[in-house]
């Protein structure tokens, strides 16, 4: 009889941990339900990364058209302060950490690392899809590759700023911090090597921060789940991690 009461409140805590933390409890955020991933850099506290940033990308690009010339990058570019550091900041920054970052917690993490995990996937999913939007609509010039017309905005940039926001929301300011310092190398490594405008970077930041901590307020602020749930097993026994796609 001690085994079936023990059993019975077992599961009562099972479901009530997954009553709380299931995606009915969530609301929508400032501009609904629809699309509210997608729409979270300006619908959420994110918004004062976006537009913070976005009024500094759009004052960068306006001052390189009336000058004719970006000045902080030739500067960069004369001096070469990374010398042949810059190709490995550019070979670091094809979203090696984020992936790298995504295996590792859901492999090794659990249900935390699982919740890290999803946080990471989809920041990087909207902030890579976003930056390949715009560069196939804008067709901006690279500095120093005239042929090439994807220059705005640095994927680099928008990748590894997304990799170090989710590193700081989830994991504190300690590797936060580090993450960062990775995000700043990789982005000056694409104005260095004449990838990039410095107002290229700055969009790439704003974009990856944004979704990084949009995404993160839609789960804090309104109980939006993240793509990788936990769930209750079927015999209401354990937890498992469930795979839930929701945009």
């Amino acid at each position: 009889m001690l085994f079936i009461k023990s059993t019975f409140f077992k599961r009562v805590l099972i479901l009530f941990f997954f009553l709380i933390y299931n995606p009915v409890s969530s609301r929508a955020n400032e501009c609904g339900w629809f699309l509210s991933d997608f729409t979270s850099p300006v619908c959420t506290d994110a918004k004062y990364i976006f537009w913070t940033g976005t009024t500094i990308t759009a004052g960068l690009s306006l001052l390189k058209q009336i000058k004719g010339f970006d000045e902080i990058q030739r500067r960069a570019v004369a001096k070469n302060h990374l010398k042949g550091l810059g190709k490995f900041g550019g070979d670091i920054g094809y979203g090696y950490l984020n992936g790298t970052y995504i295996l590792g917690n859901y492999l090794l993490g659990g249900a935390r690392g699982a919740k890290k995990a999803s946080h990471m996937l989809q920041a990087t999913f909207y902030t890579v899809g976003t930056t390949v939007a715009l560069k196939s609509m804008i067709h901006e010039t690279r500095p120093g590759y005239p042929q090439e017309h994807d220059s705005f905005p640095s994927g680099h940039a928008s990748a590894s700023f997304a990799f170090a926001s989710v590193v700081l929301a989830q994991d504190g300011v300690l590797w936060g911090s580090l993450a960062h310092l990775a995000a700043i190398f990789i982005s000056f490594s694409r104005i260095n090597d004449e990838w990039h405008y410095l107002h290229d970077v700055t969009a790439g930041m704003t974009i990856g921060m944004s979704y990084a901590w949009g995404i993160y307020f839609n789960n804090m602020d309104y109980g939006k789940p993240y793509w990788f749930t936990v769930l209750p097993t079927e015999n209401l026994d354990g937890l498992s991690i469930g795979y839930a796609l929701s945009f």
